[in-house]
């Protein structure tokens, strides 16, 4: 039996987040039929979950050091258009807080996460259109190259909508099992979900049947870790329980190794990739008095975090000397000869200034464990968006893989022999669109910002 089809529209736009409420706006301001449809019960997306700061990188050069990896078309584009955009979300009525700094490299505007949500639902009304919450994509309605609409799900069962354009804005992968262990981690079932939980790959699943070119980059993503299991806390909470102190502290694997340079990039979210990759996706952050008390780039020094982590009854140590601690943690099954030794290997190559003859080796905030008690706070990695997606130019048009070159970033070839073909009608934004992180972050409001505006116009 064919599902119903109702009456037309100019854009279905699917997903309610921060990428696809300004998708929405960008379309109807400029006269079109608009729709969204979502997943979830509320809008906001993971955007609702967020701290507010719309922030990006201020220097290309500093960008291209810190994530030399990624599409730096689309990277260019959410810095150059970050202001303007800003600009743009303040003329629809949205309140939008003055300029501030971001750590030493970037600059942003605050918003207030549910005050923007209702504005920008409100806004999509006002202009004339449609927001359809509990209405989850069961796919795309396509022929040959050409994207002519959505097939939904609704309590009374699955309709079609014709549409002449779909924006695809569905949050990014992390909330789908199989992709994340296919692209990310054998362990991605001891992986959080550090966002909303209505993101599983709906759009790039969607897409990828008619026809759709993924991006590079689909191993990494952004996030901080958060403490393990038995830990209990609420959505709400994953700001304040995430662990952001990574760069300071002293990391061990399960087999009480270091594992990678705890100080490497722009912030934790670095070393959180890494333990994804770790036996168990599990690890261990060490840290003395110090460093529990020490504020880094003006960041919130780790101990209010520590303290959530173990109000909400995460597994934390204490210790008042290294040898006591090591001995602990063999109740995590982390032998206690390895893990001291690790220990004491890293302190006498800190204390020396020998570091970079460390394995791995560490190049900032090289910080001792030698001021008592000690504090070992064990964590797994939270997944806040996945940084691989669908293949998309600067106007967020998605292309096919069939009548597209190679996307790899390492492609040689004369430009005569270069081909770039469309899904027609298909667009993307937000986490979505994919590599304009990878590794490194360059903020994830600030990209649905500019990708969602820019797919709605």
């Amino acid at each position: 039996m064919s599902s119903p089809v109702v009456d037309p529209v100019d854009v279905v736009v699917v997903g309610a987040g921060m990428a696809g409420l300004c998708a929405s706006v960008a379309a109807l301001e400029r006269g079109a039929r608009v729709l969204v449809i979502e997943k979830g019960p509320r809008a906001g997306g993971s955007m609702f979950l967020s701290g507010g700061l719309v922030w990006t990188f201020t220097d290309k050069a500093r960008l291209r050091k810190e994530l030399p990896d990624g599409d730096e078309a689309l990277q260019d584009l959410v810095m150059d258009s970050l202001g303007p955009s800003l600009n743009w979300l303040e003329s629809h009525g949205i309140a939008v807080g003055p300029e501030q700094p971001f750590m030493w490299y970037g600059r942003g505007r605050r918003v207030e996460p549910p005050t923007l949500t209702q504005a920008l639902v409100r806004r999509v009304a006002e202009l004339g259109g449609g927001v359809r919450l509990r209405t989850p994509m069961l796919g795309l309605m396509w022929e040959g190259c050409l994207v002519r609409g959505v097939e939904v799900w609704t309590p009374d069962g699955s309709m079609k909508i014709p549409a002449g354009r779909v924006v695809l804005a569905t949050g990014g992968f992390q909330g789908n099992a199989e992709l994340l262990a296919r692209y990310v981690t054998p362990y991605a079932d001891r992986c959080y979900v550090r966002s909303n939980p209505w993101s599983t790959g709906d759009g790039l699943v969607s897409a990828q049947a008619a026809g759709a070119a993924l991006s590079p980059w689909l191993s990494t993503f952004y996030g901080h870790a958060v403490v393990a299991p038995p830990a209990r806390f609420a959505a709400e909470e994953f700001w304040g329980i995430s662990q952001r102190y990574g760069q300071q502290a002293v990391a061990l694997n399960l087999e009480g190794r270091r594992f990678v340079d705890e100080s490497a990039g722009t912030g934790e979210e670095y070393l959180n990739q890494a333990v994804a990759r770790q036996p168990g996706a599990t690890a261990v952050y060490l840290v003395d008095r110090a460093i529990a008390e020490m504020s880094l780039h003006g960041a919130n020094p780790p101990r209010p975090a520590i303290d959530r982590a173990v109000g909400s009854g995460g597994p934390v140590l204490r210790a008042d000397t290294l040898e006591a601690m090591c001995d602990s943690l063999q109740d995590w099954g982390i032998p206690a000869t390895r893990s001291l030794e690790t220990l004491r290997q890293y302190n006498a190559a800190i204390g020396s200034g020998s570091s970079d003859e460390l394995y791995p080796p560490r190049h900032k905030n090289r910080l001792m464990l030698v001021e008592p008690p000690f504090t070992a706070v064990q964590v797994r990695p939270g997944i806040t968006f996945t940084c691989g997606g669908l293949a998309t130019d600067t106007d967020m048009r998605v292309l096919h893989r069939a009548r597209t070159n190679s996307v790899l970033p390492l492609v040689t070839a004369d430009a005569s022999d270069f081909l770039w073909g469309y899904v027609e009608n298909l667009y993307a934004a937000g986490s979505d669109v994919g590599g304009v992180h990878n590794y490194g972050y360059m903020g994830g409001l600030a990209t649905a910002l500019v990708t969602g505006r820019i797919a709605g116009s």
